[in-house]
């Protein structure tokens, strides 16, 4: 950073203006899109053209969408004969994953392949049933399989916000098409959620049918037996207190087997509920020891001692349900029990919202696993119910059994046989009424899919798409231009601007303006007679000296002369980091601007293996430098004066064959010691400090440097190379003038100094007396005499 920062200068031709754009990184950010600007535009053209083509090449697309309502209403803790019913999943996460199987696209496939048409007469087949392209066989259909893999990509499921609806679309290149498969999704869903709706109640029925048909043949049978042995005995009946008995007797053991019954259904729903845990990979064993309340079981005997004590009782007095004391002990137990059940309800709930806080149906990620510990700890509960029951039924038919063996062993048998057709009577009874129940369940049963809104056939395409397709290509186009803009902005070491030098630890001396224009300018007066000049047109500060090019050499001259002022710096050398930075121009335009001050300059060509400062003022070689350094001619032969006024040259002279010796000679030495005493400003022209060894062995004898960097053509790479070599050697340096430097392009178009007027520039060729000094003319007739 020494080096770099060795290589300072005042900054005065910036003056307020590239401050200000230093302020602000805004500016900055403008300066890199600006540059990048083709970048930019070339990203945008490209993705948006590739966004229109494909556009284009799109297809129309038509949607059509049916709205499905889930029931989340529908019973979700039944118990009891419940046998088959699986855990109830409502949530609308699993419905889409139902709608989105294997099982359903199948269905659907069936069903779209048994319609086949698009249109009511039936001349058209549906694009999503016909054959592939190109498919040779004698069916003219799809099969279910090509079918089904077509469907995955024209349905979609979307839930409807706050809500317990599916959205079901189908997007088809035909309208009709695209409402036909969302309906018929939508039928299909409706129709299997039917089915396995009334698939459970169907179970229940079934089981319980044919638990009827074995007990209505051991009624059969017990009736039968009961018959033969009264024909063969010739025993008509039983005395009234054994029939009572046995009435009584049988009448408990029915109801103690439609409790075994009702047991094995509940064990059985159990199980399925257990399968249904085993796949969450929960422990069933775990969650029945959670249902295991001392308090609820303790209510459940209490409950099942009383409704045995009032069946005993109904059983023991069918003759007095009219009496008014029968009736009030009746009621008085049915509100015992009542009240007892509805203590075990509340208890119930509240053991659950204990043991399964937060688990609702249909809520939460775990509600389906919620669900089904619910379910398995209310089937337990059941289960206890039950077998309390049951130990209740035995301990009344075991005094019944007591009673019943004090029968008369003469009419024991009969006592028997009678005792097993009244059980298996009261047992069919009440399966009869449970599977009448259950039959009107399985027809009655909805399910809880309803078709809320059937689709219908959209009017209008999905055209919407397209324009959509250009805004995204626009938007991707632009994204990635500026981020390409910002890479290669990140990624390009050149110095475009002042603030790029300021960033890289150097302090810009001057910029000068691009004079392309300028060069136009002159070319056009030259072809057009009205300047016939042996100066070269890139000499902007004698062809146009009121221009804005010329304008940037003033400033340059400025601090030029600022510094040599404070520093005495004299004898200035003007090089560059690597050829072709526009050294030689700088110095010989900002010798003729210093020309116009008066003072006494001298521009040397000390580049003297591509020199071409004589080229640039129409001069000749002569001798040169080289001359002079080699003892060839002396200093007089060698200097060509008054090129302009003020302005004297020395040209390089022929190409000798040890640039570099001569260079660091004693003889340069000597030569830079007198120039100093005659003139006010020596310029030397001096090669590039990369490419050759010249301008090291020179740079020592000068009271300073002044480095030129082309903008937008030197790296910082170069530029810091040569302020190392500047730095070791110790020499002093006036700064960096940036040349070829595009205001406009940099800082917009008001920052030009074109909105300024030049006045008084013109002044610099008259002398105090107002006579006009010598003309172009003159000048031009000078130098022709001395070719």
């Amino acid at each position: 950073m020494n080096s770099q920062q060795n290589v300072q200068g005042s900054n005065r031709n910036n003056g307020q203006q590239s401050s200000a754009h230093s302020a602000s990184p805004i500016w900055e950010y403008l300066e890199i899109l600006l540059r990048g600007k083709w970048i930019i535009l070339g990203s945008v053209f490209l993705f948006t053209g590739l966004a229109v083509l494909f556009s284009l090449n799109t297809k129309l697309y038509y949607e059509a969408s049916a709205l499905v309502l889930i029931n989340n209403t529908r019973d979700v803790s039944r118990t009891g004969l419940d046998i088959t019913a699986a855990a109830p999943t409502t949530r609308i996460t699993n419905e889409i994953e139902i709608l989105q199987s294997r099982s359903t696209i199948r269905l659907v496939a069936i069903a779209l392949r048994s319609k086949a048409y698009i249109n009511e007469k039936k001349t058209k087949f549906m694009p999503i049933v016909s054959l592939p392209e190109g498919a040779m066989r004698s069916d003219t259909l799809a099969t279910i399989r090509e079918i089904s893999d077509r469907l995955l990509g024209v349905i979609s499921f979307e839930p409807v916000r706050e809500s317990d609806i599916i959205k079901i679309t189908a997007r088809r290149e035909d309208p009709g098409e695209a409402a036909q498969i969302a309906n018929t999704y939508a039928e299909v869903f409706a129709d299997k959620n039917l089915e396995t709706a009334r698939l459970r109640s169907k179970g229940i029925r079934e089981f319980l049918e044919s638990q009827l048909q074995s007990k209505k043949d051991l009624l059969d049978a017990s009736e039968n037996e009961l018959q033969n042995y009264m024909r063969a005995s010739g025993v008509a009946s039983l005395d009234a207190e054994g029939g009572r008995i046995v009435q009584q007797l049988g009448i408990l053991e029915g109801a103690r087997n439609a409790v075994d019954v009702d047991k094995s259904a509940t064990l059985k729903t159990l199980a399925s509920y257990k399968e249904e845990l085993a796949k969450q990979g929960q422990n069933s064993a775990q969650v029945m020891e959670e249902s295991n309340d001392t308090y609820i079981r303790q209510l459940q005997e209490q409950i099942a001692r009383l409704e045995v004590q009032r069946d005993i009782v109904i059983a023991q007095n069918p003759d007095l349900a009219d009496k008014k004391l029968y009736a009030d002990k009746l009621t008085e137990m049915n509100q015992q029990i009542a009240a007892l059940r509805k203590t075990l309800e509340n208890r119930t709930k509240q053991f659950l919202s204990n043991l399964l806080p937060g688990a609702r149906i249909g809520e939460g990620g775990s509600s389906f696993l919620g669900s089904v510990k619910q379910l398995v700890i209310e089937q337990s509960i059941t289960l206890q119910a039950l077998d309390a029951r049951r130990k209740e039924l035995d301990k009344v038919i075991q005094e019944y059994e007591n009673k019943f063996q004090q029968i008369p062993k003469k009419n024991m048998e009969m006592a028997k046989l009678q005792r097993k057709r009244v059980s298996n009577e009261r047992l069919y009874e009440l399966l009869e009424g449970k599977f009448n129940e259950t039959a009107i369940q399985e027809k009655s049963e909805f399910g809880y899919v309803n078709i809320v809104d059937p689709a219908t056939v959209p009017e209008y395409p999905l055209s919407s798409r397209k324009r959509l397709y250009v805004i995204l290509g626009f938007i991707a186009g632009l994204g990635l231009g500026v981020f390409a803009a910002f890479v290669w902005a990140f990624m390009d070491v050149r110095i475009r601007t002042p603030e790029d030098l300021k960033r890289n630890g150097f302090n810009p001396f001057a910029t000068i303006s691009s004079m392309e224009g300028e060069i136009k300018r002159i070319e056009k007066d030259i072809t057009a007679g009205s300047a016939q000049y042996p100066f070269d047109v890139h000499l902007v500060s004698f062809h146009r000296p009121v221009g804005p090019i010329a304008e940037s050499y003033r400033h340059l001259r400025m601090n030029v002369l600022a510094t040599q002022a404070e520093n005495t710096s004299r004898c200035i050398i003007v090089t560059s980091a690597v050829a072709g930075e526009g050294k030689t121009t700088t110095a010989g335009n900002l010798a003729v601007s210093l020309a116009h001050t008066e003072k006494k300059i001298l521009l040397v060509n000390a580049d003297l293996r591509r020199p071409t400062i004589h080229e640039s003022f129409g001069l000749t070689k002569k001798k040169g430098l080289a001359g002079y350094l080699t003892g060839e001619a002396t200093f007089e032969e060698v200097r060509q004066r008054e090129v302009i006024e003020h302005l004297d040259i020395i040209a390089s002279g022929e190409v000798p064959a040890n640039p570099s010796e001569i260079l660091g000679s004693e003889k340069m030495k000597e030569f830079i010691h007198l120039v100093k005493k005659e003139y006010d400003i020596i310029l030397i022209d001096a090669p590039p400090l990369l490419a050759v060894s010249d301008s090291a062995v020179l740079v020592t004898e000068a009271d300073a440097v002044l480095i030129v960097v082309s903008a937008g053509t030197t790296k910082v790479n170069a530029l810091t190379a040569a302020a190392e070599l500047l730095h070791n050697l110790r020499v002093k340096t006036l700064g960096v003038v940036l040349n070829k430097f595009d205001i406009r392009h940099s800082y917009g178009p008001y920052a030009s100094t074109h909105q300024y007027g030049y006045y008084g520039y013109e002044s610099g060729y008259f002398d105090q007396d107002g006579n006009k000094k010598r003309s172009k003319k003159s000048i031009k007739k000078r130098l022709e005499s001395r070719t």
